[in-house]
């Protein structure tokens, strides 16, 4: 098939997008996941519904971000399928519980299965161009493991407020209360009051009830010399025994018996 200017020829036959159909492609919508099975499911979005006939958008498990479930909220980019119909791009699955759409599917028992319940917040501090990674190496179970700053979210506990507390207590001793206070505020400058959204996750668990991490993201190029971790010789309260930048094809960080990845 050849894609010329908006027609899509193929088999002696054309589709013409309309000019509200350019208008819509490339451009980033929100939507509800109306239903998700094996490799692929649609997105219900009226908007893009109402330039396209009335059709979901046919969503592939490689264009979204963490597990597809019935009812999540999700941004997508939309493009055309070799038929003409809408198709989801660049899919992120939202933190927050999706709002009710109109024509969205319910199923109360179903819905209180697979709710994605979001169990733990998470920082990727990276520098460097996204090359290195801010990692600790705390002891769980007995053994030392290389690890991403973050924990469980506590009853009543927002995503950030959770994310920073474990900042606080994980990077204690290793960073200056300067350090801790730069980032905080960096943090909270891009992520308070729902500026920015944290990235979604999903963890391998259950499949009757599937659970995610919030994973609060944050470039710290130019601030190296501030963020630079103290020697210790001892681990601190929380049993965290260093905190140091990595690479992230550093072959720690890829061997899961020294890691306890869960992104």
């Amino acid at each position: 098939g050849v894609i010329l200017r908006g027609c899509y020829c193929q088999m002696g036959e054309a589709s013409t997008a309309s000019e509200e159909q350019m208008a819509t492609l490339g451009k980033r919508h929100t939507g509800v996941v109306k239903s998700f099975k094996g490799s692929f499911g649609w997105i219900l979005c009226p908007e893009v519904a109402a330039e396209f006939g009335g059709r979901d958008t046919f969503l592939h498990k490689n264009s979204i971000n963490a597990v597809a479930v019935a009812g999540s909220r999700v941004t997508f980019r939309t493009v055309r399928d070799s038929k003409g119909n809408p198709k989801a791009e660049d899919a992120v699955l939202e933190v927050e519980a999706a709002e009710a759409v109109d024509g969205a599917p319910t199923n109360p028992k179903r819905d209180k299965q697979q709710a994605m319940r979001v169990c733990r917040a998470a920082l990727m501090l990276t520098r460097n161009n996204n090359e290195e990674v801010l990692v600790m190496r705390e002891k769980k179970d007995g053994q030392l493991l290389w690890s991403d700053l973050g924990g469980k979210v506590e009853e009543g506990e927002e995503l950030l407020e959770c994310a920073l507390r474990e900042l606080a207590e994980e990077s204690q001793g290793f960073l200056s209360g300067g350090s801790i206070a730069l980032l905080t505020t960096g943090l909270q400058q891009r992520y308070g009051d729902g500026r920015d959204k944290p990235e979604l996750v999903t963890l391998g668990g259950g499949a009757q009830k599937p659970q995610g991490v919030a994973v609060f993201r944050m470039d710290c190029t130019g601030c190296e010399e501030e963020l630079e971790p103290l020697e210790q010789e001892e681990p601190n309260k929380y049993d965290v025994h260093e905190l140091r930048w990595l690479r992230f094809a550093d072959p720690v960080l890829r061997d899961r018996h020294q890691t306890r990845w869960p992104l």
